[in-house]
């Protein structure tokens, strides 16, 4: 049987002991558990306060609320927000798609280690559209591209538009089917060197099974389990394997 077609489960704790590829090791030191204060912190930190601050109503997954309980609730934290940014920090992409924004964090994360990066962030619901282009506005150096609406209608258009993904975001909020699609439709755009993130693989166990079928993809070879996020790598040397953190 093909190794390559296997799929390997490695537990890791901190420091990355017991892992003894060099490519999840680094990922794991140098990126998942590095402590750097990076100075993009702050940044993140007061675009986040400023939507903790607004209390203007908004509709949020069909029910009415208000922008300020919407980042509660349903964005990403400043922890997962950090570790966005050093994963973009370290592996570099030049071409985002982000479906699902949290309000703009998401690709402020994303983007925000360089400047001169290609983004397009889809969101479906016009009212959390608002405040992230408020955010883009004033970023000459890094323009993010969002447009709204129905996922499905929007994701083709924005992979022609990029023509390449370095890195590939799907939301927690996207049922299983419409992430298990986006995530068909962009292989032909990806290449060795992009990653790919996917939100909420433990919100259900119809998210985690799906999860479970991404790890062994044919095309996809390192997987790392983050709890709050499912990380994918497509690198052809690397064997088949996927990692689970003991400290999410």
């Amino acid at each position: 049987m093909n190794n390559r077609s296997l799929i390997y489960r490695r537990l890791f704790c901190r420091k990355g002991y017991g892992v003894h590829s060099p490519f999840v090791f680094d990922l794991i030191t140098n990126v998942i558990e590095e402590r750097h204060p990076y100075y993009y912190y702050q940044d993140l930190a007061t675009a986040r306060l400023q939507l903790l601050r607004n209390e203007r109503p908004v509709n949020c997954r069909g029910r009415q609320t208000t922008i300020r309980k919407a980042v509660r609730r349903h964005c990403i934290s400043k922890k997962e927000g950090e570790l966005l940014f050093r994963l973009a920090n370290r592996y570099k992409p030049r071409s985002v798609l982000t479906v699902g924004s949290s309000m703009g964090l998401i690709p402020l994360s994303l983007t925000g280690y360089a400047s001169g990066i290609r983004c397009v962030t889809l969101e479906r619901e016009a009212g959390l559209a608002a405040p992230a282009q408020s955010f883009f506005q004033k970023r000459a150096d890094a323009p993010v591209q969002i447009l709204t609406g129905p996922y499905h209608e929007l994701f083709p258009g924005s992979l022609e538009m990029l023509k390449r993904l370095d890195c590939l975001f799907i939301g927690k909020e996207v049922d299983v089917e419409t992430q298990h699609a986006l995530f068909l439709q962009s292989l032909p755009y990806m290449h060795a060197h992009t990653f790919c993130l996917i939100g909420g693989i433990r919100s259900s166990s119809a998210h985690y099974r799906h999860w479970q079928q991404l790890c062994i993809h044919p095309k996809v070879t390192v997987t790392v389990d983050l709890h709050a996020f499912g990380l994918v790598f497509f690198q052809p040397q690397l064997h088949q394997r996927t990692y689970k953190s003991l400290i999410g």
